[in-house]
């Protein structure tokens, strides 16, 4: 097909800004065609990854930005963490759900950040609403872009912001939703005092955070107290653990309030273009512009599945089992305040205090154990309690659902995370093992530092290809070490010295400072060689007895399921001790 004439080609401002753009074709600055609305799209099972100006695409499988379609080789009847909140917490997967939206009005000179919205925002209840006041205009653009308005979404959005850039934030749901991924690292807390938020914080329902305790499910030995006071170094020894659902709001309640706009109740039905200084968006509101785009839409993954770097990652394929109980006995006395983690053979469970009377409780699980447990699935919680003594005891009398939520925690990377005038954050660029509680501590870097990087950009301080590198080497680096924290916890002899709480040359207070989110801004190497002497540990107490060798519990032999063979696959990471040691040690 010839290219249109001149002049149906776009008109552009003196700045070289496109304003105008014929309703049925838009030619790339590569070529690439776009007619109608994603026809001829490509499938991304065969893994095809979409190059700049091949025109626009659908999302793969029949998703769309809240990422409501399913994963496949998840169990039958679970869904995808759906974390279009910015990725930070899981949910049940919803459909996507057009509705009212707001629109930025024309900016007039001396115009502040809270004038570009058009129209009055207010709450209704608990929920904020911003209500548009006529249609979007066709013309739309913005600095930014950011989909969805999680913890990661919202921190860029204030930073953007707070630099006097136009924000827009997308989000195919609203206030308040629910939220999984309560518990915090200290590395947070810096954050928050960075940019001024601790005393709002403060204000919400929440319980403060001194450590962790850990132990075995069955209950015969007391939990191992591991708390951020032993960590070594001058550094943040405590942190918060709150309901997502509130502290979410906040986040957002303060971006709004430095000049972002937030659109509820609307998605991205495709990404049209992809360029610094042109990035088309269609919504199902409308099209919209911007110069720049962040991704942080959770597991949706809305720029990753666009592009097709969306991989699974071997080893980590879990399913979670979870709900809100009251009436848990918590630990008290000089444990107060800390979570629990009960580990098991098949995975481990957790108890997290939220409030003053919630508790958070859950199990994840190897999913292909997991369709071992005779009931259904949003039964499955209540059964591995009442065959986990230890968590069966503490809940003798609590008071919760009987049924429970259920979402797949499948670990995943989209990398590269960084290119053309986007940025992914959260986890829209990666998901790993919640076991250590880092979704949301790394949610907020990520939003923070990409919001640093396009400002940096922006005003000539970084070229760039320059910014891109920098941001995908610290979201790499990052990702590398808290799985190299995860692949030794599912290791059996690290559980052991993790629960013996005694170590030489306080190797145990480096692991403290390693699960506090110490890495951040590099390991500092009071920490670093402390970390390479227990990892050498680990590997000595599989051959000679370093600390107490302890049967793992087993809730599946407990309900009275059969485990299958080690050797049959489904059993991840079974090898046989060394020199006596017996076979049913996991390593």
């Amino acid at each position: 097909m010839r290219r249109p004439s001149a002049g149906l080609r776009p008109r552009r401002d003196d700045s070289g800004r496109s304003r105008r753009v014929h309703p049925d074709q838009w030619y790339g600055k590569r070529g690439g065609r776009r007619l109608g609305a994603c026809r001829g799209l490509r499938s991304a099972a065969r893994g095809d990854a979409r190059q700049s100006g091949d025109g626009g695409r659908c999302l793969p499988g029949g998703t769309n930005a809240g990422g409501s379609g399913s994963l496949a080789g998840l169990p039958s009847g679970i869904q995808p963490q759906d974390r279009s909140a910015g990725g930070d917490g899981p949910s049940l997967a919803r459909p996507s759900v057009r509705g009212r939206v707001s629109s930025p009005a024309p900016l007039s000179a001396g115009a502040s950040g809270r004038d570009r919205v058009r129209g009055v925002g207010h709450r209704h209840g608990s929920r904020i609403v911003i209500a548009p006041s006529n249609a979007i205009d066709p013309e739309e653009s913005w600095d930014v872009v950011i989909i969805g308005a999680g913890p990661s979404g919202s921190i860029a959005a204030l930073e953007l912001a707070r630099a006097g850039k136009r924000v827009l934030v997308v989000d195919k749901e609203s206030f308040p939703r629910f939220r999984i991924g309560e518990s915090m690292l200290p590395h947070t807390n810096r954050v928050m005092e960075q940019l001024g938020l601790m005393d709002r914080v403060r204000e919400l329902p929440h319980v403060v955070k001194r450590g962790l305790e850990i132990s075995f499910g069955d209950g015969r030995r007391d939990p191992a107290a591991i708390p951020f006071e032993r960590m070594l170094g001058d550094t943040i020894k405590q942190t918060f653990n709150i309901r997502r659902s509130l502290y979410d709001q906040m986040l957002a309640d303060v971006a709004m309030e430095a000049g972002a706009v937030y659109r509820f109740d609307d998605s991205v039905e495709s990404i049209d273009h992809l360029a610094r200084g042109d990035v088309r968006l269609q919504l199902g509101s409308g099209p919209i512009r911007s110069n720049w785009l962040i991704d942080a839409s959770g597991q949706a993954c809305v720029l990753g599945r666009h592009l097709g770097t969306r991989k699974l990652l071997d080893g980590y394929r879990n399913v979670s089992y979870f709900e809100h109980f009251e009436g848990v006995e918590r630990p008290s006395g000089d444990r107060e305040g800390f979570a629990t983690l009960a580990m098991c053979r098949e995975g481990w469970f957790w108890m997290i205090p939220i409030d003053e009377k919630t508790t958070s409780v859950g199990v994840v699980l190897d999913e292909k154990l997991a369709r071992l447990i005779p009931v259904p699935a949003n039964q499955r919680l209540d059964w591995c309690i009442e065959n986990c003594p230890l968590v069966k005891h503490r809940l003798r009398d609590a008071v919760g659902p009987k049924t429970n939520e259920v979402v797949g925690d499948f670990s995943y990377t989209c990398e590269p995370y960084a290119g053309d005038g986007w940025f992914m954050a959260g986890d829209a660029a990666a998901f790993i093992d919640p076991v250590w509680s880092t979704g949301v501590s790394l949610g907020i870097d990520s939003g923070l530092q990409s919001a640093r990087r396009i400002i940096d950009v922006d005003s000539g301080r970084m070229a760039a290809d320059a910014a891109s590198r920098a941001y995908g080497k610290r979201v790499t680096r990052l990702r590398s070490s808290f799985l190299s924290l995860i692949s030794n916890f599912y290791d059996h002899s690290f559980r052991e010295l993790l629960v013996s709480g005694h170590s030489p040359f306080e190797v145990d207070a480096a692991v403290v400072n390693m699960l506090a989110g110490e890495i951040f801004e590099g390991v500092p190497f009071r920490v670093r060689w402390r970390w390479e002497l227990m990892r050498w540990f680990k590997e000595l107490n599989r051959y000679r007895k370093v600390v107490e060798w302890i049967r793992p519990h087993s809730v599946l032999q407990s309900g009275g399921v059969a485990l299958p063979a080690p050797h049959s696959g489904v059993v991840r990471g079974i090898k046989r001790r060394h020199r006596g040691q017996p076979s049913w040690q996991p390593s």
